[in-house]
């Protein structure tokens, strides 16, 4: 992530990039990562370590970004990804697990290539947010999943795959979404 935020801080000089995290400090596990960030930080005013902040600071910046650049790599469902569809900032993911379920092919990087993530970066600064509809397949699978349990239906159901029929069962049982 580093050696993107370098390259793409140089690619884009009216551009900044934010680190946040609610924690106290930022943490890593992997040995040096912390000193190489705050380093970074120090000597590239445009990145920046945003640490302790609280929800709602995370929200207003979330929604002051265009877009939302995530590495994960553990993630299904990611939290960041739905509130990212909810404060409308672009996403941009690697290409790995439940992303390429939720996030749209244009905004999906290769894990680990620098080149393909820049790629995938500068093009979402030129082109047109996708609607990705995190948000509302996530509010229709609930509805649904209680749907089910509470009507004993017998077969399974994914919302990332069939949106529609999810939303189909639910308007004929009278539930509105």
């Amino acid at each position: 992530m580093m050696e993107v935020a370098k390259q793409f801080l140089e690619q884009n000089p009216n551009w900044e990039w934010h680190i946040t995290t609610s924690g106290k400090e930022i943490r890593s596990m992997m040995p040096g990562t912390v000193e190489a960030l705050r380093e970074l930080s120090t000597v590239e005013p445009r990145f920046k370590i945003c640490e302790g902040i609280s929800k709602q600071e995370y929200y207003t910046k979330l929604k002051t970004s265009e877009i939302q650049f995530n590495t994960a790599l553990q993630d299904y469902v990611a939290f960041t990804a739905v509130e990212g569809d909810v404060f409308e900032a672009d996403l941009v993911y690697p290409d790995f697990r439940s992303f390429k379920e939720t996030v749209d092919a244009s905004r999906r990087y290769v894990p680990f290539k620098v080149d393909s993530a820049l790629e995938v970066l500068n093009n979402a600064i030129k082109t047109k947010r996708p609607n990705h509809g995190i948000a509302e397949a996530c509010d229709i699978g609930i509805l649904t999943e209680a749907m089910i349990v509470s009507n004993g239906i017998d077969y399974e159901l994914n919302v990332w795959h069939e949106k529609e029929l999810c939303r189909h069962l639910l308007t004929r049982k009278g539930i509105n979404v």
